[in-house]
């Protein structure tokens, strides 16, 4: 194979290779965000639990103040009995006793409810906790390999960049702009290599004598089918002999 189209096939194989690592990095934040989302999903019970536990404290907490108020209240109303002057003031302090006394009861009861309820809530999120670390554990040791994926992909992308950079420098002008064209047309792929007698980019037969020169290297032949410049490695294809057979 001549100098030049040995060059243009490595300036190929590297072109590739960076657009398929710069296609793996363009897909890492989706990745990131997926996983994110699957937690978020896993979680979304747990969550639902702990807000239904705190909210089950809050009330407790507002039904014990309440509870407080309305004792209060009783024990005033207590007292305004044995301060009555009339038939009427007494049985509206009775009243009121009553009405307090029943309310704070209920109030009693309830917050035993409550408190009954924020146990049993306690301790389901106990036995889902270790779970949730487990789970966000697991998450953020994928995002972390996603972050170190990403910074390894990313230097490899600039190591190659620099090898590009000097092959196409020995490149010249016109060749290099030509295959810089084509590949824009042709997704990247300039050059074909010949297997079995077949082109590999469009997989149509090619004729035995263009066969025979493009073995030979020592000149820039193109597919009759497909236009791409066409390449031959011996230790990928058969023989001329078996090919022509």
């Amino acid at each position: 194979m001549s100098p030049e189209l040995s060059q243009l096939v490595e300036l190929q194989e590297l072109d590739l290779e960076i657009q398929r690592i710069a296609d793996k990095l363009a897909s890492i934040p989706a990745e990131r965000e997926q996983a994110e989302a699957t937690f978020s999903q896993y979680a979304a019970e747990f969550l639902a639990l702990k807000s239904q536990h705190e909210q089950s404290l809050e009330n407790r907490t507002r039904l014990e103040s309440e509870l407080v108020e309305t004792q209060a209240h009783h024990e005033k109303f207590k007292q305004d009995l044995m301060r009555v002057s009339n038939e009427r003031e007494y049985v509206t302090a009775l009243r009121e006793i009553d009405a307090t006394k029943k309310h704070a009861s209920a109030l009693e009861t309830e917050i035993l409810r409550r408190m009954e309820e924020a146990e049993e809530l306690a301790a389901q999120l106990k036995t889902f906790a270790p779970d949730i670390d487990a789970k966000r554990a697991e998450v953020d040791e994928a995002l972390a390999t996603l972050d170190q994926e990403r910074d390894r992909e990313e230097d490899l992308v600039r190591s190659l960049e620099g090898r590009r950079a000097g092959i196409a420098a020995a490149i010249s002008e016109t060749l290099l702009s030509m295959y810089e064209r084509v590949a824009k047309a042709r997704r990247g792929i300039v050059l074909s290599e010949v297997r079995d007698g077949i082109c590999s980019a469009c997989r149509m037969r090619v004729r035995p004598k263009i066969f025979s020169d493009v073995r030979k290297g020592d000149q820039l032949i193109t597919c009759d089918s497909c236009s791409r410049i066409l390449f031959y490695r011996p230790n990928t294809t058969q023989s001329a002999e078996a090919v022509t057979t």
